[in-house]
């Protein structure tokens, strides 16, 4: 893994941020609907169902529900940024030797991502928001899928690094021009709503 740059700190910077404010308003709410130690486990429930997904965003809220996260700086990353290539080459090594993967999993994957991109937008939004949504998912699964920080399994990290090229491939594929065979897709979150 190349050297982190400064864009690419500030979006992780950025991701975590969003972790943490999600996760100490889902800890409030927890809270709230179950005063006591009960939230505390449905919490770290919550954290390792998180730790299984391929998206790069979720593993960063896993982590920001894990005890003692919610105390820390909310301007700080989750993970350390340090050059840790020892580390990242050994899970590289037993990722690539986990086999190939079928492509129905990453075209899920990447139909998940842009789906939720599509809801949280709205209907109002401007079109050219998700490419630059999908672009910014495909270097935090970049960052990511090796990282030693995160709670992922093998298989879900290969998920992530298969699913890189075809988030950038997506996002190049609706910034180059709105065909008819991409209105379906970026309305589909909102005809399943409507049904």
């Amino acid at each position: 893994m190349p050297r982190t740059s400064d864009s690419d700190a500030r979006l992780l910077a950025a991701a975590s941020s969003d972790a943490l404010c999600a996760a100490r308003w889902e800890r409030i709410d927890l809270e709230t609907r179950r005063p006591g130690a009960g939230h505390r486990e449905m919490l770290l429930a919550r954290a390792a169902e998180l730790a299984m997904s391929p998206v790069g965003r979720d593993q960063l809220m896993s982590l920001a529900l894990e005890p003692g996260a919610l105390t820390g700086d909310p301007e700080a990353s989750l993970i350390d940024l340090s050059d840790r290539s020892a580390e990242r080459a050994r899970i590289a090594q037993i990722v690539f030797g986990r086999g190939p993967r079928r492509s129905s999993e990453t075209e899920a994957l990447v139909i998940q991502i842009e789906e939720e991109h599509a809801r949280r937008l709205g209907r109002e939004a401007r079109f050219d928001l998700l490419p630059e949504r999908l672009l910014q998912d495909a270097i935090l699964q970049e960052l990511l899928w090796d990282h030693p920080d995160i709670p992922a399994s093998f298989d879900t990290r290969l998920t992530m690094l298969c699913s890189v090229p075809r988030l950038r491939e997506r996002s190049e594929d609706l910034s180059s021009g709105w065909s008819w065979s991409a209105l379906p897709r970026w309305f589909n979150a909102f005809l399943k709503r409507a049904a």
